[in-house]
C-alpha cells in the first residue's frame, strides 16, 4: 500500500501529458546518444554524432538527416519481431542511479546468466516512444547466434527503463541523465516541410551511429 502511494505521488509530480517531454542522455556500447520522447505526440527524436532522426511512430516514418535534406524512411515498430529466449528475474532493490531508485534484475537464457539490469518500471509510459524508436533500429539486425551476445534494449525495457544494463563493470547501456520536464522547441519535434524519400540504408547508418 505504501509503495502504491509513493508511486502515485511521483506520478503526480511529473508534468501532465502534452506539457513536456522526456529527455534522455545515455551511452549505447559507449556511444553517446540523446533521445527526446514525446508521449503526447507519440514521437521520438534521436541524435547520435552528426546524425539526427525524428520518429513519427503513428505515421510509420523516420526522418533521417546529417546536415542536409532529411530522408524519409518507412518503418514501424513490430512487437514480437523476433523470438525472445530471455527470462528476467527480479532480485531486489538496486542503487540510486542518475538520481532515481532502481530495482536489480538478472537476465537469463535458460540457466545461463546473460546480463544484469538496474531499471525503474514507473518510467516506462513516459519513455515508451524512445523504446519503440530504438526497437525499430534493433530490428534491422538478424538475431545473433548467441542471444547473450547482443540483448535488445526492448528486452531490458520489458521491466522498466534501464539505467544500467549489461555487465555491471562494463555496461552496454548506461543512462547518464533523464528528465521528465523537457520543453522542446516549437520546431524540434515538427515533421520536416521538405524531405526526400530514403530507404533502409539510412536507418542502418543511424543504427551504427547510435552504437546499435
Amino acid at each position: 500500500m505504501l509503495r502504491s502511494c509513493w508511486i502515485a505521488l511521483l506520478l503526480s509530480l511529473l508534468p501532465v501529458q502534452g506539457e513536456a517531454a522526456a529527455l534522455i542522455e545515455m551511452r549505447i556500447h559507449g556511444t553517446p546518444v540523446r533521445l527526446v520522447a514525446d508521449r503526447a505526440g507519440d514521437r521520438a527524436l534521436l541524435s547520435a554524432g552528426d546524425m539526427r532522426a525524428l520518429f513519427d511512430l503513428p505515421g510509420g516514418s523516420v526522418y533521417v538527416s546529417s546536415g542536409g535534406t532529411p530522408r524519409r524512411v518507412h518503418a514501424r515498430f513490430r512487437p514480437g519481431y523476433a523470438d525472445t529466449p530471455y527470462r528476467v528475474e527480479l532480485f531486489g532493490a538496486g542503487p540510486v542511479l542518475a538520481g532515481f531508485v532502481t530495482r536489480y534484475h538478472v537476465l537469463f537464457v535458460g540457466e545461463q546468466i546473460c546480463a544484469e539490469l538496474m531499471a525503474a518500471s514507473w518510467m516506462t509510459p513516459f519513455v515508451d516512444p524512445a523504446i519503440r524508436a530504438l526497437g525499430i533500429l534493433e530490428a534491422l539486425q538478424p538475431p545473433p547466434a548467441d542471444p547473450c551476445a547482443s540483448v535488445p534494449l526492448t528486452t531490458y525495457a520489458a521491466v522498466g527503463w534501464p539505467l544500467i544494463a549489461g555487465k555491471i563493470d562494463h555496461p552496454t547501456l548506461e543512462t547518464l541523465q533523464i528528465g521528465f520536464d523537457y520543453q522542446p522547441r516549437d520546431d524540434e519535434l515538427a515533421l520536416p516541410a521538405a524531405f526526400e524519400e530514403g530507404d533502409l540504408r539510412q536507418l542502418r547508418e543511424l543504427a551504427k551511429a547510435a552504437g546499435l
